[in-house]
């Protein structure tokens, strides 16, 4: 009987609770909507999709961020470096969904070097490009060691982003407020001259345009020559005019600023690396996301720098022929002079330690011992 009255009143409270629920007179209590009218759970974000033609390893972005590049150089539209500034401004774009737009400014439209450099490090502008050196900063001056390889294959090895050299390379731009993203040679600094050049002996007396460099005025003294600094884009005419005889650049800018059509010499002397480098405002390059910042490495690292490598050697090779063509004489030195050189350039690079310092050169040194052994 007991069993019975309890069921009873258990079948009364469960009544009485419905009549409760359905009633419209009050509002029903938080969180006790019927599951029918429930918010449905939020479904998960889908996961990135690759752009289309996105290349093997390439990463995957998923911020969505719009980000503004401005990259400012000084060389023109028909060289290497330009086109491989559109690739990467191209590459950027289509890797990131659209979201990540460079703009490229070429032949000094936004500055000269000096300019471009405070730019960059006042953060104005993103991205440069160029050679490096004591023009960029003198604790960089060890890239202006004359005679220092014998070949763009030893100075390409010396550079790649797993040596010491590269690693104290970075340390230096990144206290000067800059982020290396990359470096490779782009062929031998030569001699463009009006006077022939035999031989070391037919430097002496030769008057030179150099840049405003201290460690160019010094090896070209110790040369015997008249090294006078001139600005680049007033080169041609001091050459055409003759206030200078002669001027040092690799072949492709020689014949990209139609030096050759007033020079009639190219003197093979090999007697500096031209470098061509990419360096981003440090803070900028901090500040971005985490994924683009690894996809602008992974782009620079994959396709720039190989890019930049090779196609100059292309180019510089096209341009000795297009001049040779044209009715250019080329001189190629002896063994014998390149040793001259070497031997009799010991104040400039005694000049050069004091500014970049012992530890930079005793790197060098290693470096270049490591690559010319290989």
């Amino acid at each position: 009987m007991k069993k019975i009255i309890a069921l009873v009143m258990a079948l009364a409270m469960v009544f009485a609770l419905a009549a409760c629920g359905s009633s419209n007179t009050s509002a029903p209590a938080a969180n006790t909507a019927p599951a029918a009218e429930a918010a449905p759970a939020a479904e998960a974000a889908p996961a990135a999709e690759a752009p289309a033609g996105l290349p093997e390893g390439c990463p995957v972005v998923t911020s969505t961020d719009k980000v503004d590049i401005i990259w400012s150089h000084n060389a023109n539209e028909a060289t290497v470096g330009h086109k491989a500034a559109l690739l990467f401004a191209e590459h950027m774009n289509q890797y990131s969904n659209g979201n990540i737009n460079v703009t490229v400014y070429p032949n000094g439209e936004l500055g000269s070097v000096p300019e471009n450099d405070q730019a960059v490090k006042e953060g104005t502008v993103q991205i440069v490009s160029g050679t490096t050196g004591g023009a960029a900063d003198p604790k960089l001056s060890y890239f202006d060691t004359p005679m220092m390889v014998n070949s763009q294959d030893e100075a390409y090895a010396m550079m790649q982003p797993d040596t010491e050299l590269y690693a104290y390379t970075q340390g230096v731009y990144n206290s000067l407020g800059l982020q290396m993203l990359g470096i490779v040679p782009a062929g031998f600094r030569e001699t463009s001259s009006n006077k022939a050049v035999r031989s070391y002996e037919d430097l002496k007396g030769l008057n030179i345009r150099t840049m405003e460099v201290p460690a160019h005025i010094a090896y070209w003294k110790a040369w015997g020559c008249n090294p006078t600094p001139v600005a680049w884009g007033e080169t041609y005419l001091a050459l055409q005019q003759g206030l200078v005889d002669a001027q040092e650049n690799a072949y492709e800018t020689i014949y990209a600023a139609k030096l050759n059509e007033v020079q009639k010499y190219i003197i093979n002397t090999n007697h500096i690396v031209m470098w061509s480098g990419m360096y981003m405002n440090l803070d900028f390059y901090n500040n971005l996301p985490d994924d683009y910042r690894e996809l602008l490495n992974w782009v620079v690292a994959n396709e720039i720098m190989p890019y930049l490598y090779e196609e100059q050697a292309v180019a510089n090779d096209a341009a000795l022929q297009a001049m040779v063509d044209q009715g250019i004489e080329v001189i190629d030195l002896s063994a014998e002079d390149y040793t001259k050189m070497r031997e009799n350039a010991a104040p400039a690079i005694e000049l050069i330690t004091q500014a970049a310092g012992q530890e930079a050169m005793d790197i060098l040194a290693a470096a270049q011992a490591a690559a010319a052994a290989a």
